[in-house]
């Protein structure tokens, strides 16, 4: 068979594939989707508990520097075992009241929003919270919005949890800040 393709219709489709491949709906896919994922990593650490490792905690932000109070930052915990939303509000309740944060008033306020927002995890699921240029705080469950907080306090002071100089585990503030 002798098949004839006119001339236009390749150069025709060429064009069309070229311009499909370089449309800003294909480069989309590239881009990432949450927002943290254009930060840079700043230190990574591991939570244990007794002999029992509780979460690997990484933290980003824009510099790839621990900055207090300069964002975006973002916090990834990468759970390693289940653990129920109320253990995990009850542990953040106790955590602000031993580092002295907020007003009671605030911190009741604080855990009615994260009871709202957080979930039970498990093995292998991620958290992450992302804090914007203004300081407002946005949870992040595998890579999917939850929820978001438009409190600097409250941003402030959930980091503060594995970032104060007097958090629980210095050990891992050190690694997250880049310090070890």
């Amino acid at each position: 068979m002798n098949w004839k393709i006119p001339r236009a219709g390749t150069w025709g489709g060429i064009s069309l594939l070229i311009v499909a491949l370089s449309s800003p709906h294909s480069l989309a896919k590239e881009t990432p989707s949450a927002p943290w994922q254009q930060l840079r990593t700043v230190g990574q650490g591991e939570m244990n508990w007794l002999w029992f490792k509780l979460y690997d905690a990484t933290l980003y932000s824009q510099s790839g520097r621990y900055e207090p109070g300069h964002y975006p930052q973002a916090l990834t915990l990468t759970y390693a075992r289940d653990i129920e939303r109320s253990d995990l509000l009850t542990a953040t309740a106790e955590e602000w009241q031993r580092l002295g944060l907020g007003s009671d008033a605030d911190r009741l306020r604080w855990l009615d929003q994260l009871a709202a927002l957080l979930p039970d995890v498990g093995a292998g699921d991620s958290l992450t919270f992302y804090v914007d240029e203004v300081g407002f705080g946005h949870f992040w469950w595998h890579d999917q919005p939850l929820g978001s907080l438009a409190d600097p306090q409250f941003s402030a002071a959930f980091l503060a949890i594995w970032l104060a100089d007097n958090s629980r585990d210095p050990a891992l503030t050190r690694r997250l800040r880049g310090q070890l």
